[in-house]
């Protein structure tokens, strides 16, 4: 491997797509300033960002944007 490893956490998911980044995360429905959640949302901040480092561990696809549901983030 070379290079350093990323993951993109995007809330412009098409944006991204065109961008081709290794990898991508769109939390659906997360607004712009809000890519780890909302202020005080710990739990939820903590999950989405173990969600990112788990996609380190699979082969990169520059373009996908996997796109995942957080329920708690409208709660």
């Amino acid at each position: 491997m070379r290079g350093i490893p990323t993951v993109l956490i995007t809330v412009g998911p098409e944006a991204s797509r065109q961008m081709r980044p290794p990898r991508a995360m769109y939390p659906k429905g997360f607004k712009v300033g809000n890519s780890l959640g909302k202020p005080g949302q710990r739990e939820l901040q903590k999950k989405v960002l173990r969600d990112a480092l788990l996609m380190l561990t699979e082969p990169a696809k520059p373009g996908q944007v996997v796109e995942r549901d957080y329920p708690e983030y409208e709660a």
